[in-house]
C-alpha cells in the first residue's frame, strides 16, 4: 500500500492547471452509486441534468462517505471548489463565483436550502451533516426562482426518504484530539401507505486540537449531536404528504478568538437551531401536479467570554455576553405544467423573518444590544417555462420573479438610543438559458440572469444616536436605497458519455454588481448609498476518468479535478479604483484518485487553494495583506465485508500541513479516525 501511495501524494503536491470533477460515472461496478442524472435545483422541477442549461454540480451519497471531515462545510470545500470561511467552535460560511464567504446575518450572497425550503440557518455548522442523500450546487445567479441571496449561487441538501423495505446503520468511531463519535439511521415502510426516517448523531472532541506545527490551539474542545425524523403518508393515488423535522444542538464550543492575542480572548456558546416542514402534493389530471411546502425554524445562539475589556485583556470567570435568536416562517406553493416536451413551473413564495439580540453585563443583568431587533417579510412570485426542441437536443429555459420586501427595525429592550421604522421595495430578477446536446455526448451551454440582495433593516430604516462629549453622531438607514443588484452569463461545454468513462464541463462566468451599498457620512450624519460595482470572472472546470469503463473492469479507479479558477474577483472603492475582494482565492482545486470494487474502496482527495488578500486587523493602520497558497491532503479508506459489515479509516491532513484559511484561525494539523459500521 505504501508504495502506491508515494505517487498519489505526489500528484497532490504537483500545482495543476484549473479543471474539476463532474458526476463520477462508475457504471461497470453494480455496487458502486453513481451521481443522479435528475436534479431540481435548477428549475424547481426535475430535469435531466445533461439537459439544463445552467450549471449544476452533484455531490453524491459515496462522495459524502469518501470524504474527510463531517460537517456541510467540509463536503462543500473538498467536492464542489467553493469559497469557505471556518473559524474553531462551529462557525463557518460560504462563497460561490467570486463572493465573499460570509457566516452571519440573514442576508448573504449565496442561498442554502434543505429538500428545496430555505434552511433557515445564519450559521453553516448547524445545518445537518447526516442523513443526506446527495447536494446539488447550482453556481450562478437563482433569484428568478429563490430570491434574495441567490446572486452568487444555491447550495440544496437534498435527505433520504426512504420508502420501500426498512433499511438502517449505526457506526461508532473514535480519533485524534480524543474525538469520539456515534450515528445511527433507520428508514422504510411502516405499511404499504406509511414510511418514516429516523436518524441521530453525536460528537465530541474532548480535547484541544493540534495544530500542523505540532503547538496545541487552546479552547477548541466542543460537542454537538444532531437527530432528523420524517414520516410519509401516501394520501391517494399520486398524492402524498411528508412531515418533516431536524435538530442541531451544540454544547460548550469553545472559541479561541485570534491566535494573535493568545488565549486572553477566549469564550464559548451554545447553540441550538431546529427545523420543521409539512408538505404534500399531488397531480391534478395527467399534465398538471400541485405542491405545497409550509416551514418554520428557529436559531438560537448564547454566547459566553471568559474576559471583560480590551486592553489589557482581563481574565474573569466566563459569564453570558449575548445571545441572538432567529426565527424563519415560510410558504411555498408551486404549480407543474406540461404541454407535450414543455413545462412550465409557476409558484408563490411567503417568507418572514424575525431577529432578536439580547445582550448582559458580567454580573448577569441585562444592556441595550449592539444593533435592534428587526424583521423582513417577502412575498414573492415566479415563471419558469422549459422547452424542449428539435428532439429534445435543444432545451431553452426562461423565466422570471417578482419580489416585494417589506424590512423593519422593531422596538428593541434596554435599547433607547433608535427609532423603530420600517420601509418597503420590490424588484424582479429574469433569467434566461440555452442547452444543445449532440449525440456524441458533447453540450453546449449557457444562461444569463439577473439576482439580487435585498439591503438590510438598518441600511433602509436604522436610526441610532451616540454621545461623545458634546457632540451627537447618528447613524441612519435610507429609505431610498435600491437592492444589490448583478447580472451574470456563463458559456460552457461539456462531455459525458458513459462507455468512455469520460466525464467533463469547462464553464466561463463573468458578473458585474452594480448599486452596492456603502456608507456616506456628512459631518456627524452617516448613512448608506447605492454607489459602488464590482466585478468577478472566472474558469470552472470538471473533469471525471474512470479507466475501468473502458476497460470493462468490475471495479472503478477514477482521476478526478474540480476547480475554479478566479481571473477577476474586484471592488469599487470610494475613490473610484478597483481593489481584490478580500478572502477570495485566485484559484480553489480539488483533484485526485477514486478506487471501488466493491470491497475495498478509497479516495485520495488534494485540495490546493491560492493566494488571497485579506485585512491585518491587528496591525496599526490595518494593512492589506496576502495570503500565502495551500495544499491539504485527506486519505479514506472503507473496507466492506460479510454484507452488512463497514471499517473505515479518515485521514485529514495526511501530510500534517500548518496552514491557515483565515489568518489567526489555524486549521488542526493531521487528524486520523477510525470508525465501525452496520448496515442492514
Amino acid at each position: 500500500m505504501k508504495k502506491k501511495l508515494v505517487p498519489l501524494v505526489a500528484l497532490c503536491l504537483t500545482p495543476l492547471p484549473q479543471h474539476a470533477t463532474a458526476s463520477v460515472n462508475p457504471e461497470t461496478a453494480s455496487n458502486v452509486t453513481t451521481l443522479p442524472e435528475v436534479v431540481v435545483t435548477a428549475t424547481r422541477s426535475k430535469e435531466n441534468i445533461k439537459e439544463i442549461p445552467a450549471k449544476v454540480e452533484v455531490i453524491s451519497q459515496q462522495d459524502i462517505e469518501q470524504t474527510a471531515g463531517d460537517t456541510l462545510t467540509e463536503q462543500l470545500k473538498k467536492n464542489a471548489s467553493i469559497g469557505v470561511i471556518e473559524y474553531p467552535g462551529a462557525l463557518a460560511g460560504i462563497g460561490i463565483r467570486g463572493f465573499r464567504p460570509e457566516y452571519s446575518g440573514i442576508t448573504k450572497h449565496s442561498l442554502i436550502l434543505i429538500n428545496g425550503r430555505p434552511a433557515g440557518a445564519t450559521n453553516l455548522a448547524t445545518i445537518l451533516s447526516d442523513n443526506i442523500a446527495r447536494i446539488e450546487v447550482l453556481k450562478g445567479p437563482a433569484s428568478s426562482l429563490y430570491g434574495g441571496e441567490a446572486m452568487g449561487g444555491v447550495v440544496n441538501i437534498i435527505t433520504k426518504k426512504n420508502t420501500g423495505k426498512l433499511t438502517g446503520s449505526a457506526e461508532a468511531g473514535f480519533g485524534s484530539f480524543e474525538t469520539n463519535f456515534q450515528k445511527a439511521a433507520i428508514g422504510g415502510g411502516l405499511t404499504n401507505k406509511i414510511d418514516f426516517d429516523l436518524s441521530a448523531n453525536r460528537f465530541e472532541q474532548a480535547d484541544d486540537f493540534r495544530m500542523g506545527n505540532g503547538d496545541k490551539r487552546a479552547h477548541t474542545s466542543y460537542k454537538t449531536q444532531n437527530g432528523t425524523l420524517r414520516f410519509g403518508l401516501d394520501l391517494a393515488k399520486d398524492w402524498r404528504i411528508d412531515v418533516s423535522s431536524d435538530l442541531y444542538n451544540g454544547r460548550d464550543i469553545e472559541t479561541p478568538g485570534d491566535i494573535y492575542n493568545g488565549d486572553e480572548t477566549s469564550g464559548s456558546k451554545d447553540i441550538d437551531r431546529y427545523g420543521f416542514d409539512i408538505s404534500a402534493g399531488g397531480a391534478l389530471g395527467e399534465n398538471n401536479r400541485l405542491s405545497m411546502t409550509a416551514y418554520q425554524t428557529n436559531e438560537t445562539a448564547e454566547n459566553y467570554k471568559n474576559y471583560t475589556g480590551w486592553g489589557p485583556y482581563t481574565q474573569v470567570s466566563p459569564y453570558r455576553s449575548y445571545d441572538t435568536e432567529t426565527n424563519w416562517q415560510g410558504l411555498q406553493l408551486k404549480d407543474e405544467y406540461s404541454w407535450g416536451a414543455q413545462r412550465f413551473i409557476a409558484g408563490i413564495d411567503y417568507q418572514n423573518i424575525d431577529v432578536e439580540t439580547r445582550s448582559y453585563n458580567q454580573d448577569g443583568s441585562r444592556k441595550a444590544p449592539w444593533s435592534p431587533d428587526e424583521g423582513r417579510e417577502n412575498w414573492a412570485g415566479y415563471l419558469e417555462t422549459v422547452w424542449k426542441l428539435m428532439d429534445a437536443h435543444l432545451t431553452a429555459t426562461a423565466g422570471g420573479r417578482y419580489d416585494s420586501f417589506n424590512v423593519e427595525t422593531k422596538p428593541t429592550p434596554y435599547k433607547t438610543d433608535f427609532t423603530p421604522n420600517s420601509e418597503t421595495f420590490s424588484t424582479f430578477s429574469p433569467r434566461a438559458g440555452l442547452n444543445y446536446l449532440f449525440d456524441a455526448g458533447v453540450r453546449l451551454h449557457g444562461t444569463i440572469g439577473k439576482a439580487f440582495v435585498p439591503p438590510t433593516a438598518a441600511q433602509l430604516a436604522g436610526y441610532s444616536e451616540k454621545v461623545f462629549g458634546s457632540t451627537t453622531y447618528v447613524t441612519k438607514g435610507n429609505p431610498n436605497l435600491d437592492p444589490e443588484s448583478s447580472v451574470t452569463y456563463d458559456l460552457g461545454v461539456g462531455y459525458d458519455l458513459a462507455r468512455s468513462g469520460l466525464s467533463l464541463d469547462v464553464t466561463y462566468f463573468h458578473t458585474k454588481v452594480d448599486d452596492k451599498i456603502t456608507t456616506i457620512t456628512n459631518g456627524t450624519t452617516t448613512t448608506y448609498q447605492n454607489s459602488l460595482a464590482a466585478k468577478m470572472a472566472g474558469l470552472e472546470t470538471m473533469l471525471s476518468f474512470d479507466i475501468g469503463a473502458p476497460l470493462d473492469w468490475e471495479r472503478s479507479l477514477t482521476l478526478f479535478v474540480n476547480s475554479t479558477h478566479m481571473f477577476k474577483a474586484e471592488e469599487e472603492q470610494s475613490g473610484g479604483s478597483m481593489a481584490d475582494i478580500h478572502n477570495v482565492a485566485k484559484y480553489t482545486i480539488n483533484y485526485g484518485l477514486k478506487y471501488d470494487d466493491g470491497t475495498l474502496d478509497g479516495k485520495l482527495n488534494c485540495r490546493t487553494q491560492g493566494r488571497m488578500k485579506d485585512t491585518d486587523w491587528n496591525t496599526a493602520g490595518y494593512p492589506e495583506v496576502e495570503y500565502p497558497s495551500f495544499t491539504v491532503v485527506d486519505l479514506v479508506m472503507g473496507y466492506n465485508f460479510k454484507e452488512h459489515h463497514r471499517l473505515s479509516l479518515k485521514i485529514d491532513n495526511l501530510l500534517d500541513h500548518n496552514y491557515y484559511e483565515k489568518k489567526g484561525y489555524p486549521k488542526p494539523g493531521r487528524g486520523i479516525f477510525a470508525s465501525y459500521k452496520y448496515e442492514f
